[in-house]
């Protein structure tokens, strides 16, 4: 559909083009696969996105090179899809092995349940991607996008004894809708795939003799264009909104009475990025739309993905999510829209918000006679060996080896480790100590909920520090004595908040190199966005108004007030006296 068609104007943003003209995501990537070059044409980069791949160099290293004449240190992110979360013990076996050939030896944990594989150069891209859908069918297909991304959804709906009355298997239904909104191109099979149609040459670099095909397959939800831009899902029961659930462009939340689910409620137009100054972008929660049955979820689901495909903006890539589409409309018109494409009308919502956020760390009982579940704190989600601290990496291949368990990720970069027998829970616990894996145990309280995103140095998109800065933060802050603190903490490098600081309690998102802007007053249920606090704080300032902060929460507080709640409360202004007055003492 035209801009005009959709009633936008101006002409349509140079990647439209790209994508419509990609031959089924094809474009050049092909010829470009077998060039001796370390990276790929702009072109070629649009397209690798929607394979699950982003093109990255190392930022540490540019002015450097830059000034010895030499060409950027290219290297490749490839993301996975596992919807839920959730991969079996052959499967983490197999990416722990690829990541050690063809990455830089470590795996990162997403806060969207997958994995990240970074460090991985052009000519190990494309056996990579083999390998993992052969060895271990993993996909990598619409990680990345302007597609339906990784389904995520609370990871423990099948084995926690909460769920067990619900009857709601929300990572089964993560999987169903995620198999539904797969992108259909054969693009992503001739590429990486099918070794009839590659030679591989000695150097590791390929050629595909024949590229013939001359117009992609047309997509049944996707069309020739795909989407205008990325598109987010999330699923969670009311109890439990660990995966963020209304941060998504569609948020699905079970409604549950005396236990059991009676329906699905849809939020719409959640989704956190945006630019600095720029006030015409900014975040948003979803707004409640309508009410569904179980059996109701994908068609209204498609109804919604196919209202943004054919009215959202493509002129504009900073106005493309839906948010913007649903506010530029109104709520009611878009919803006239979606109940039009859908064929029906749908209840009204109820307006039911979750009414938790755990982390679900530690060890618990599994719904399932004899099994238990431990939950595993990953630091900023980098499942790597630490020299003389953690050893994630090698102590969770020798537990995945030896025990064999299912393995779930978590929207806090977590990771855990399911289906344990009752006569092996101690022998595994006796393997994380040995490798210095914390659970619940082995770190302080206002660790558990802390959150970063990678940033630099590959992110492109990164203003400042965050997986590198975090660390710090948070043990001047315990040293200021507030590890007690049970608080919802996270950093992102730049606004896009991919680690979601700005729906968290406190949250530190990079404005520029070495600064911070700081927000407070988030929901600590993800009910609730953050505010403006100070912007701007340099590096070395960030751990001391922090501290502040806490300090005088800590004083100030009502009797259980969390973070969120009381400086939400307080105010803006009257957290920035409470602040001052604690600098001068």
């Amino acid at each position: 559909m035209s801009a005009n068609e959709t009633g936008q104007a101006g002409s349509l943003s140079k990647i439209e083009g790209i994508k419509r003209e990609s031959r089924g995501l094809r474009g050049p990537i092909a010829a470009e696969l077998g060039q001796a070059t370390p990276s790929f044409s702009e072109e070629a980069v649009q397209l690798l996105k929607h394979h699950g791949t982003y093109q990255q160099d190392n930022r540490d290293t540019r002015t450097d090179r830059k000034k010895a004449g030499l060409d950027k240190d290219y290297s490749f992110m490839l993301r996975t899809k596992f919807p839920g979360g959730r991969l079996t013990a052959e499967q983490h076996l197999v990416c722990d092995e690829l990541a050690t050939r063809y990455g830089q030896d470590d795996l990162r944990v997403t806060s969207r349940q997958c994995f990240q594989l970074h460090g991985v150069v052009k000519t190990n891209l494309r056996p990579l991607i083999h390998d993992l859908n052969h060895y271990a069918n993993i996909t990598s297909l619409g990680a990345c996008g302007d597609v339906v991304r990784n389904v995520i959804a609370c990871p423990v709906s099948d084995i926690d004894p909460k769920f067990a009355d619900a009857d709601a298997d929300l990572g089964r239904l993560a999987q169903q809708i995620s198999d539904y909104f797969l992108p259909r191109t054969r693009g992503y099979f001739d590429l990486w795939i099918n070794d009839e149609k590659v030679a591989v040459n000695e150097d590791g670099s390929v050629h595909f003799p024949e590229d013939t095909v001359v117009k992609g397959e047309e997509d049944p939800i996707y069309g020739d264009s795909y989407l205008p831009r990325k598109f987010k899902i999330a699923l969670a029961p009311d109890f439990d909104n660990s995966v963020d659930v209304y941060t998504n462009d569609i948020a699905i939340v079970a409604v549950t009475e005396d236990g059991r689910v009676t329906g699905y409620e849809i939020a719409v137009g959640g989704g956190l990025g945006f630019t600095h100054r720029k006030e015409a972008t900014y975040p948003r929660l979803a707004t409640p739309l309508a009410l569904v049955r179980g059996d109701e979820v994908i068609p209204i689901v498609e109804a919604i993905v196919k209202v943004q495909r054919d009215f959202g903006d493509r002129t504009n890539r900073r106005h493309a999510r839906m948010k913007y589409l649903i506010d530029d409309l109104g709520l009611d018109v878009f919803r006239a829209r979606v109940f039009e494409y859908a064929g029906r009308d749908y209840p009204p919502p109820r307006g039911i918000t979750p009414t938790a956020q755990p982390d679900y760390l530690g060890w618990a009982t599994q719904r399932q006679p004899g099994l238990n579940y431990v939950g595993l704190w990953i630091e900023n989600g980098r499942i790597r060996d630490f020299p003389g601290s953690f050893q994630f990496k090698s102590g969770l291949r020798r537990i995945v080896e030896q025990f064999k368990p299912d393995l779930r990720l978590t929207p806090h970069h977590n990771v855990i480790l399911a289906n344990i027998r009752d006569e092996d829970v101690s022998r595994v616990q006796t393997l994380l100590d040995a490798y210095r894996i914390p659970t619940d145990k082995g770190i302080s309280t206002l660790r558990r909920m802390e959150m970063a995103c990678p940033a630099l140095p590959t992110c492109g998109l990164a203003l400042a520090e965050a997986e590198r800065f975090l660390p710090s933060v948070v043990a001047d802050l315990e040293r200021d004595g507030h590890g007690d603190a049970e608080i919802v903490l996270r950093m992102s490098g730049c606004p896009n908040n991919c680690s979601r600081p700005i729906s968290a309690e406190l949250g530190v998102i990079g404005c520029g190199s070495g600064l911070y802007n700081i927000y407070t007053g988030g929901e600590y249920n993800g009910t609730r966005l953050g505010q403006a606090f100070l912007e701007r704080v340099h590096t070395a300032e960030v751990s001391g108004v922090l501290s502040a902060l806490l300090a005088a929460w800590k004083e100030d507080r009502d009797s259980g007030e969390r973070f969120g709640d009381w400086s939400f409360r307080v105010g803006i202004e009257g957290l920035k006296e409470k602040v001052q007055l604690a600098a001068n003492r």
